[in-house]
C-alpha cells in the first residue's frame, strides 16, 4: 500500500513545530560557544559543531552540552507488528433497515398529525390519523357480520326446538371430509407462502443493506443515458457527413457533373440526418432527466424503503389470509366431527337443524374475519362500533419503529393514499459510515477488516466496527470506492451527514523494522534519518519506507535492528550539516 502523502506531510510539519524551540535554544547556545572560541578550522562551523565522516558517510558531531541544549533524542530501531491501514474520509448515514417511510394503511383524509420534525417516537405510538371511507366499509362489514351471526344463532335455537326424527346418510360425512381436506390444503398453502414471503423479506433487507435495490434504477438510468448520448453523437457525425456530401453534390450538380436525381437524393439524406439528430437530442435530454430523477430518488432512499414496505405488507397480508383459513379449517374440522358423531350414534337430526348449525358456524367465521380485517387496519372491534355510532371512521397511523422524525410531508386536511410517504422515521441505534477510498488503496481492504471512526464533534472518542460492504464500482468524479461500515451508535451521538475520519486496518499484521514517522526527513527525493554511530556523532542514512500506520513507518531498507536513530532534533542536524558543507565549499 502506498504512503499517504498528506498524512506524512502533516506528521513532518508537527515534528518541525515541536523541534523549533530546540533549534532556537541550540542556536543561542552554539552561538555563545562561538564567542568563546579563539579559532576555527575549515571543518568546524561557527556554532562549534563540526563535520565528520564515518564509513564514507558524512554527518555532524556535537559535544555533550550542545546535544543537551539542542534536545537531541535517539531510539534503537526494532521489529514491530505493522498492520497496513488507510485513513479515508467518510460520511455518517442512517441504515436502510433503520429508515422507515410511514404511510397510511388505507386511503383517506388526514385529520390529525401529532408529531413534528425532530421529535422522538416509540414503536406503536400513534403519530397521525386518517379518516377513511374504506375503513367505514370494513366497519360496516363487521357490524353486518355480527348481525348475521346473531340471526343465525336465533335460527339455530329455533331449529333445535323443532327438530324431528329422520335418518342420516353417509353423504354429509363425505361432504364434510372434502371440506376439511380443502381447508387443510389452503392452510398448508398459506404456510408455504408465508415462508416464501419471509424469505423474500430477508433477501430484500439484505439487498437494501448492500445497496443493490436502491442503486439498480440509477445504474439502469445511467446506462440508458450513456446509450442516448452515444446515439446523439453518432447522429451528429452522420449529420456532418451528409451535409458535406450535400454541399459537394450541389457543386457538382451546378457544374453539370451530377444529375438532378443525385442532388435530390443527397438533399433527402441530409434532411433525414437532421431529423435523426433532433430525435437523438430529444432522447438524450429525456434520458438525462430520468437519470437526475432516479438519482434524486436514490438520495432520498425511496426505492429501498418502498421495497421493504412492499415485502413487509405481503407478509402481513398472507398472515391475515392464513389466520382466516385456520379459522375455516377449524370450522371444517368441527363439522366433520359432528357429522361422524351424528352418523355413528344414530341421533335423529333434521336437515334443517344441520343447515342452521352450518349457517351459524359460517356467520361466526365471517365475524372473526371482519374482526381480523379491522385489527389489520389498527382498529379494535369495540372501537369500530363506537366510531360508527359517532359517525367517524378514523384509522390510526403508528410508528413501526423507535426513532426520530426526520421529515414530515403531511398536513391536516391532506388527501393521501397507501403509497404516499407521510412521515419519515429514522432509528440511529446503528448507522452506516460510508468511506471514500481511493482506488489505489482498495486492494488492502477486505470484508470484516477492523474499522475505527472519529468525528470532529467528539474528538476524544472512537467508534468501532468492521467493513461490511465494498462497492463494485468506482465513482467517476472522485476516483474513489465506497467502503461501508455498520457502527453501533450508543446515545445517537453519530448523526446523518456528519463527516468522519475512518481508520481501516487490515487483520493481517506483518512484522517489520519500524520507526516513528516524525523522525524521517526529506532531502530532495530521498528519505533520510540520522543515525548515532558514536556519542555525539550523527550521520545521514538513506532509507525506504512503506505506508505509515498509527504514526509508525515500516522500514524496507537502509537500517538494521539495533541502529540508534535521532527521533528529536533531526531537523537541526540537517540544517547544521548543510551550513557547514556550504562554508567548506566557500573556503575552498
Amino acid at each position: 500500500m502506498k504512503v499517504d502523502t498528506l498524512t506524512s506531510a502533516k506528521s513532518r510539519m508537527a515534528s518541525l513545530v515541536r523541534e523549533i524551540p530546540a533549534v532556537l535554544l541550540a542556536a543561542l547556545f552554539l552561538s555563545g560557544c562561538h564567542a568563546q572560541q579563539a579559532a576555527t578550522t575549515s571543518d568546524h562551523g561557527e556554532t562549534g559543531a563540526r563535520l565528520v565522516t564515518v564509513g564514507g558517510t558524512s554527518g555532524v558531531q556535537l559535544d555533550d552540552a550542545g546535544r543537551g541544549l539542542a534536545g537531541i533524542a535517539t531510539k534503537a530501531v526494532g521489529q514491530e507488528d505493522i498492520s497496513p491501514s488507510v485513513q479515508p474520509t467518510g460520511e455518517v448515514a442512517p441504515t436502510d433497515s433503520g429508515t422507515v417511510q410511514v404511510t397510511a394503511r388505507l386511503p383517506g383524509k388526514i385529520t390529525d398529525v401529532r408529531v413534528s420534525t425532530g421529535v422522538r417516537v416509540r414503536r406503536g405510538e400513534v403519530i397521525a390519523s386518517v379518516d377513511s371511507i374504506d375503513l367505514t366499509q370494513a366497519e360496516a362489514t363487521y357490524r353486518t357480520a355480527v348481525s348475521h351471526s346473531r340471526l343465525a344463532y336465533n335460527q339455530l335455537v329455533q331449529q333445535r326446538r323443532l327438530a324431528g326424527f329422520g335418518t342420516i346418510s353417509e353423504q354429509p360425512i363425505e361432504d364434510a371430509r372434502k371440506s376439511l381436506a380443502a381447508a387443510k390444503a389452503a392452510v398448508a398453502g398459506d404456510e408455504a407462502q408465508i415462508q416464501l414471503d419471509r424469505l423474500t423479506l430477508a433477501n430484500t433487507k439484505q439487498l437494501v443493506a448492500l445497496g443493490e435495490i436502491t442503486r439498480k434504477p440509477v445504474e439502469d438510468a445511467q446506462n440508458s443515458y450513456a446509450q442516448a448520448l452515444s446515439a446523439q453523437r453518432q447522429a451528429r457525425v452522420n449529420l456532418t457527413s451528409t451535409k458535406a456530401n450535400l454541399d459537394r453534390t450541389r457543386i457538382l450538380f451546378n457544374g453539370g457533373v451530377f444529375s438532378k436525381q443525385q442532388f435530390e437524393d443527397a438533399d433527402t439524406a441530409y434532411n433525414n440526418a437532421v431529423a435523426a439528430a433532433e430525435q437523438a437530442s430529444t432522447q438524450e435530454s429525456l434520458a438525462g432527466s430520468e437519470l437526475k430523477r432516479q438519482q434524486s430518488i436514490y438520495l432520498q432512499d425511496l426505492n429501498g424503503a418502498a421495497s421493504m414496505q412492499q415485502a413487509q405488507s405481503k407478509v402481513l397480508q398472507d398472515e391475515h389470509t392464513h389466520t382466516n383459513d385456520m379459522i375455516a379449517q377449524e370450522l371444517a374440522r368441527k363439522q366433520f366431527a359432528r357429522a361422524q358423531v351424528v352418523y355413528r350414534s344414530g341421533i335423529p337430526v333434521s336437515q334443517a337443524l344441520q343447515q342452521a348449525q352450518d349457517n351459524y358456524d359460517e356467520a361466526q367465521v365471517a365475524v372473526q374475519g371482519a374482526e381480523s380485517s379491522l385489527r389489520l387496519y389498527g382498529v379494535s372491534p369495540s372501537a369500530s362500533i363506537a366510531q360508527l355510532a359517532n359517525g367517524h371512521a378514523v384509522i390510526p397511523v403508528v410508528s413501526p419503529i423507535d426513532g426520530i422524525v426526520t421529515a414530515r410531508n403531511v398536513v391536516v386536511g391532506q388527501i393521501t393514499d397507501t403509497a404516499t410517504p407521510l412521515i419519515k422515521v429514522v432509528n440511529l441505534d446503528r448507522v452506516f459510515v460510508d468511506a471514500q477510498v481511493y482506488e489505489r488503496d482498495i486492494a488492502g481492504i477486505h470484508l470484516s477488516d477492523p474499522v475505527r471512526v472519529q468525528v470532529a464533534a467528539f474528538s476524544g472518542r472512537s467508534f468501532t466496527g468492521r467493513v461490511g460492504y465494498v462497492a463494485n464500482e468506482v465513482t467517476a468524479d472522485t476516483r474513489t470506492i465506497v467502503v461501508r461500515t455498520v457502527v453501533q451508535n450508543p446515545g445517537w451521538l453519530l448523526r446523518p451527514g456528519m463527516f468522519a475520519t475512518v481508520f481501516i486496518g487490515s487483520r493481517r499484521a506483518a512484522r517489520s523494522l519500524a520507526i516513528p514517522a516524525d523522525s524521517i526527513l526529506q532531502e530532495s527525493s530521498r528519505q533520510i534519518v540520522y543515525v548515532e554511530v558514536a556519542p555525539g556523532q550523527y550521520v545521514q542514512r538513506t532509507i525506504t519506507t512503506g505506508a505509515v500506520v498509527n504514526g509508525r513507518a515500516p522500514v524496507h531498507s537502509g537500517l538494521a535492528s539495533g541502529d540508534k536513530i535521532v527521533v528529536v532534533g533531526g531537523v537541526l542536524l540537517q540544517q547544521e550539516q548543510s551550513k557547514l558543507e556550504s562554508e567548506r565549499q566557500r573556503s575552498r
